[in-house]
C-alpha cells in the first residue's frame, strides 16, 4: 500500500517530467524557428516564388489570383488560366496565405516567406504533439522533431514563398487525423479528416493524389473493422464535396497527362536517391525493414498501436515516392518535402530501436549512447550515410544534371547543414537581383522589358514595367526599351525578321554568378564560381541613359552586382 509520501513523490516527478517535456518542446520549436526565420527577407525572391508573390497581389486587387494586371499577363506557359483569367495550375491556397501577409505587413521579401515559414514550425510542433502522443516518448519525440527541425531539405524549402511548407503542414495533419480516426471513428473525426483532406488539396493537390492510395492501404494494418471503413467512407465523401468547385477550376491541369512517365524508371531511382540523402538513409530504412518482418512474423503478427502507425508511415511515404516519379514531369525534391515529416519519425524509431537493440546485446550504457549520438550528428551534419547510393546515382549525371553532387562546392562528402547555416547567415546578389537593379537604372515606367528567366520576380519588384519573355517575341505590343539575358547558356537568338530588332538594339556584356536554386541538390549555399553570361541590349534611342551610369566596367559591375 502507498503512503502519502510516496503519493507525492510520484505527483512531482510527474510534473517535472511533464515540464522537461515541455521544455524540450519549445526548445526545439525555438530552434525550428530561428532556421526558417533568421535572415528571411534577406535574398531576393527567384522565379517560382515571384509567380507566388505576382498572383498574391492580384488577391488583393481582384480577391482571386488573375493573371490580368496593368501591363502584364502573368503566365508560364500553356493551360495555366481559364477564360475569366482565373490561374488554375495550382491550388489557390499559398496564394490567399501570401495575400494575408501582405495584406498585414506590406509586400517585401519577409512578408512574402512569412506564412511559409511558420507553416514549417508549425509542422514540427504537430510532429512533436502527435509522437508523444501516441509513443508517450520523450526520447522519440524530441528526435523525430528535432531531425525535421534541422533537415536542410525541409528548411530551403519552408524558407520560401511556395506552397511546399503548407503542403508539409496539411499532409502530416492528414495522417495526425487519419490516426485518430481509426482509433475513434465518430462524427467529429471523420469531418475533421474530411476537412483536411480538403485543406490538402489547396494546398497541393498533387500530394492528394499520391498519398490516397498510401491512405487507403493504410486502412489494413490500421486494424480497420466495418465501423472505421464506414467513417472513412463519409470522411471522403466530404472532402469531395469540399473540392468539388476547386475540381471544375483545376480540371484541365489535373487532367494533364504526367510528364514523366513515359522514363517512369529513372525518375523512380532519382528519388529514392533523394529519399536516401534527405529523407531517411536506405542503409537504416532496409534493415530496420527487414527486423521489424522478422519480429512480427515470431509473434503471429501481433501489432502494437505505434508499429501501425509506422507502417502508415511507410505506405504514404511510399505511395508519393512511386506515384510523383510516375505524374511528375522530371525528378525533384519538392515532390517529396510534403511527406518528410512522416520520413523523419521513421528514422527517428529506427535510432531509437537501435539503441535499445544494442544494450539488450550487452553494449555498455555509455557506449550505446555515444554510438547513437554520433549517428545522429552524422544524419544532422553531413550525408555520410548515403554515399552508397550518392556513387550509384552519379552514374545517371548524363541524364540529369540534378544528380552532379560532385563539383568543388558540392564533394561527395559534405556538411548541407553547416551549408545551411551561411545561407541563412549571409547574403549574395543572384542574377534576379541583379535584372532588377538594371531595369531600376535603364527602364522607365511604363516602359516595356524583355527578360529570359526571372519575368516573375522583376513584376514583383517593378510592377510598373511591361514584362516580355522571348517566347513572345514576334508578338510584342511593343519593341522592348530594354532586354536581359541572365541565366539562360545561350544569347537571345536574333535571326531572320528579327534583324531589324536587332539593329535597334546595343549590347553591353557583363558576368553574373550562377543562379541561386533553392534546392539541396543544386544548392550551392553561396556564390557559384562559375559565372553565367549576362547580356544587357538597351535600345539605341535610349543610349543616353547609360550616360547616367559608371563607364568603367568594374564600376559598373559593383554597382549592378550588389544588393539594393
Amino acid at each position: 500500500m502507498i503512503n502519502w509520501h510516496e503519493k507525492w513523490v510520484q505527483v512531482i516527478r510527474g510534473r517535472l517530467r511533464t515540464h522537461f517535456n515541455i521544455l524540450v518542446f519549445l526548445l526545439i520549436v525555438g530552434l525550428s524557428a530561428v532556421l526558417c526565420f533568421c535572415g528571411l527577407g534577406r535574398r531576393t525572391l527567384w522565379q517560382d516564388e515571384g509567380e507566388t508573390a505576382v498572383l498574391s497581389r492580384r488577391v488583393l486587387i481582384d480577391g482571386v489570383p488573375g493573371v490580368l494586371s496593368r501591363y502584364n499577363l502573368v503566365e508560364q506557359g500553356l493551360s495555366q488560366y481559364d477564360r475569366k483569367y482565373r490561374w488554375t495550375y495550382h491550388p489557390w491556397g499559398q496564394f490567399y496565405l501570401a495575400a494575408a501577409s501582405f495584406a498585414v505587413f506590406g509586400q517585401t521579401n519577409f512578408a512574402a516567406r512569412l506564412p511559409f515559414a511558420l507553416c514549417g514550425v508549425f509542422t514540427v510542433a504537430l510532429l512533436y504533439i502527435f509522437v508523444w502522443r501516441h509513443w508517450h516518448s520523450l526520447a522519440v519525440a524530441a528526435l523525430s522533431s528535432l531531425l525535421l527541425a534541422t533537415s536542410t531539405a525541409f528548411v530551403l524549402h519552408c524558407r520560401q514563398c511556395r506552397y511546399y511548407s503548407l503542403s508539409a503542414l496539411t499532409c502530416l495533419a492528414v495522417v495526425v487525423v487519419f490516426v485518430e480516426l481509426m482509433k475513434r471513428p465518430c462524427r467529429g473525426w471523420w469531418i475533421v479528416f474530411g476537412v483536411a483532406l480538403a485543406a490538402q488539396f489547396y494546398a497541393d493537390f498533387g500530394t492528394l493524389t499520391v498519398i490516397l492510395p498510401g491512405l487507403a492501404v493504410s486502412l489494413w494494418p490500421m486494424g480497420s473493422r466495418r465501423q472505421e471503413i464506414t467513417a472513412a467512407a463519409k470522411s471522403f465523401a466530404l472532402a469531395a464535396l469540399l473540392i468539388l468547385p476547386g475540381l471544375l477550376l483545376h480540371w484541365n491541369r489535373l487532367t494533364m497527362a504526367g510528364g514523366g512517365n513515359h522514363i517512369f524508371l529513372p525518375v523512380l531511382w532519382v528519388h529514392i536517391y533523394f529519399l536516401d540523402n534527405w529523407f531517411v538513409p536506405l542503409v537504416f530504412l532496409v534493415p530496420a525493414a527487414a527486423v521489424f518482418v522478422l519480429q512480427r512474423a515470431k509473434s503471429n503478427w501481433q501489432l502494437s498501436e505505434q508499429d501501425r502507425i509506422i507502417i502508415t508511415c511507410v505506405l504514404i511515404m511510399g505511395s508519393t515516392v512511386v506515384g510523383m516519379a510516375w505524374a511528375s514531369p522530371h525528378p525533384s525534391i519538392r515532390y517529396l518535402v510534403p511527406s518528410i515529416s512522416l520520413a523523419k519519425l521513421m528514422l527517428a524509431v529506427i535510432l531509437i530501436k537501435g539503441y535499445i537493440l544494442l544494450r539488450e546485446k550487452g553494449l555498455p550504457l555509455l557506449s550505446a549512447r555515444i554510438v547513437i549520438v554520433v549517428g545522429i550528428l552524422i544524419l544532422i551534419f553531413s550525408n555520410g550515410f548515403s554515399l552508397a547510393t550518392q556513387y550509384l546515382a552519379g552514374k545517371n549525371r548524363e541524364n540529369y544534371e540534378v544528380l552532379d553532387f560532385c563539383t568543388k562546392s558540392k564533394p561527395a562528402v559534405r556538411t548541407e547543414f553547416t551549408g545551411l547555416l551561411y545561407e541563412i547567415t549571409h547574403d549574395f546578389v543572384c542574377p534576379d537581383r541583379v535584372a532588377v537593379n538594371v531595369a531600376d537604372d535603364l527602364a522607365e515606367a511604363g516602359e516595356a522589358v524583355m527578360i529570359d528567366y526571372g519575368n516573375f520576380v522583376l513584376r514583383f519588384y517593378r510592377p510598373d514595367l511591361q514584362i516580355y519573355d522571348p517566347t513572345e517575341f514576334p508578338n510584342f505590343q511593343r519593341l522592348p526599351d530594354l532586354c536581359i539575358e541572365c541565366q539562360a547558356p545561350w544569347r537571345i537568338d536574333m535571326k531572320g525578321s528579327q534583324k531589324d530588332f536587332i539593329s535597334r538594339i546595343i549590347y553591353v556584356p557583363i558576368a553574373s554568378p550562377g543562379g541561386n536554386i533553392p534546392e539541396p541538390d543544386e544548392h550551392w549555399f553561396a556564390t557559384n564560381s562559375v559565372r553565367r553570361p549576362f547580356w544587357i541590349y538597351l535600345r539605341r534611342d535610349h543610349e543616353d541613359r547609360m550616360s547616367r551610369l559608371p563607364q568603367a566596367a568594374e564600376e559598373l559591375d559593383a554597382r549592378w552586382f550588389r544588393r539594393r
